[in-house]
């Protein structure tokens, strides 16, 4: 079967049997999840673009954009914190065998929400879309990924329904806390 991580993404966030065969759980299937961590960088900065230039229209003034560099600098820090506490979460737990799948899939989940996201922004940016109903879908999607990062300690990781929404929930507010760093530096 040909594997297809961004359906992968619905087999394992739902209920579908058999959610190993849509991702390529090797260490070569990790590389290029990692890939796809990166290039979510382009639907995020899609965000950006269109929030900043919402905002300068509401303020009345010029379109100010963040640095490159700051830019990824943060967003990496968010990105890039989840595998680091899959890795010591797995430690801790003894679950090393299940960190490369909850990574992968993980990474694939992150890139379809970040994909969603910057493509409704990506509308807004065309005049397609209204501000408010893009913003709306990404604020689903950034709590979505909440509900993801518990199903899939549970589902990929094997956790327990409580442990999973308590990895869950410290997965998230680690990103979070980089998040808030990175905007108030």
């Amino acid at each position: 079967m040909r594997k297809n991580p961004l359906l992968g993404v619905f087999a394992v966030l739902g209920a579908w049997p058999n959610w190993e065969s849509y991702f390529d759980l090797s260490r070569k299937g990790a590389k290029i999840s990692y890939i796809a961590l990166v290039a979510t960088l382009v639907p995020l900065w899609m965000v950006v673009y269109a929030v900043q230039t919402e905002r300068a229209q509401l303020a009345g003034t010029d379109l100010s954009l963040p640095g490159l560099a700051p830019f990824v600098l943060s967003v990496g820090l968010w990105l890039f914190s989840f595998p680091a506490l899959a890795y010591l979460i797995g430690m801790i737990f003894e679950k090393m065998d299940r960190v490369r799948p909850w990574v992968i899939t993980r990474n694939w989940t992150v890139f379809a929400l970040a994909g969603l996201a910057g493509i409704m922004f990506g509308l807004v940016s065309l005049g397609v879309l209204p501000f408010m109903a893009a913003n709306g879908v990404t604020f689903a999607a950034y709590i979505g990924l909440l509900v993801a990062d518990i199903r899939l300690a549970q589902k990929v990781a094997e956790f327990s329904w409580g442990a999973a929404a308590l990895i869950g929930c410290v997965i998230v507010a680690v990103g979070t806390t980089f998040v808030q760093l990175a905007i108030g530096a």
